[in-house]
């Protein structure tokens, strides 16, 4: 079986974020191109792109992960009013920074642990 390109990235940091998450998931992932990374501007910066591959049958569930990391980066820029000190949070904060309340659910982030 053969794994499929998933992801470019123009930047070795930005393929390892999301390679150590797609890992943290249970998910095999394999970094190709840093080694040309160190060349961009020498040689043409196409040649320089990082990609990430994942074998077939998980590129799914890879799919659903970074759109779940998308609707998180999303709710972060909106802000809570805690109910209790009704001081501004963060939409993916799960405590009031201020006072400790647990804060709606309905806003918190939907990643989950990987047993």
């Amino acid at each position: 079986m053969t794994r499929v390109r998933f992801a470019v990235y123009r930047t070795v940091g930005e393929a390892r974020l999301l390679a150590g998450v797609l890992e943290g998931a249970g998910l095999s992932v394999e970094v190709r191109g840093e080694s040309l990374a160190p060349l961009s501007g020498e040689i043409p910066s196409t040649e320089t792109w990082i990609e990430l591959w994942l074998w077939p049958g998980d590129a799914e569930a890879a799919r659903e992960l970074v759109s779940e990391l998308e609707e998180n980066r999303e709710a972060a820029g909106q802000e809570v009013s805690c109910p209790r000190c009704h001081e501004g949070n963060p939409g993916n904060f799960e405590l009031c920074w201020s006072c400790g309340l647990d804060l709606p659910s309905t806003l918190r982030p939907r990643l989950r642990a990987v047993s």
